[in-house]
């Protein structure tokens, strides 16, 4: 069972750690296991570096410039738009210019032109809205008669492929199983 270190715990730690002792030494002293001991400290950690970092934060505009340089002047890029700047310790995320570009292009802008790919390799939303095919019947509410399984009733179906690319007609007769497939 889970047990929190207590207040008087933490304090003999804060304590020990000031006098430079190791964790081994701290989790004798204050009568936990070392692994006991290791949890705590990483969840205080956690909760650290939580504080510390900052959710997201807005792009300068100095940044932005930048990039938005580079991708029309040297045409290159995102990622490498990224790893030129991280090299003059100014960090943006290839995804941040990427999100740029297609605010960019949202408001009628032509920076997509400078991409390379013209930002169509992202398809969204994926799956998109299925539509509804006219007058379908559920297979739940199909007649009496076809859910006999007598010899030559074949059932018949369709498989369409990925972004409706190739399709595959399957029939299978219901009494013996035999599956007819063509593409």
């Amino acid at each position: 069972m889970y047990k929190q270190l207590n207040s008087k715990q933490r304090f003999t730690i804060f304590i020990l750690l000031q006098n430079g002792m190791n964790k081994k030494q701290i989790a004798t002293a204050i009568k936990v296991t070392q692994v006991r001991y290791n949890y705590e400290t990483a969840q205080k950690n956690a909760e650290y570096h939580k504080r510390r970092t900052p959710g997201n934060r807005a792009i300068k505009a100095e940044i932005k410039t930048e990039a938005i340089r580079l991708l029309k002047e040297e045409l290159w890029s995102s990622e490498q738009i990224s790893g030129h700047l991280a090299k003059y310790e100014i960090f943006i995320s290839h995804e941040s210019i990427y999100r740029i570009i297609r605010n960019d292009k949202r408001n009628g802008g032509r920076l997509y032109k400078n991409c390379r790919h013209r930002l169509k390799h992202r398809t969204r939303p994926v799956g998109g809205k299925r539509q509804t095919i006219p007058n379908r019947v559920s297979i739940s509410e199909r007649p009496v008669e076809t859910d006999g399984k007598c010899f030559g009733d074949f059932e018949m179906d369709t498989i369409v492929g990925k972004g409706n690319h190739g399709a595959i007609v399957t029939l299978t007769e219901r009494s013996t199983n035999l599956l007819l497939m063509r593409k």
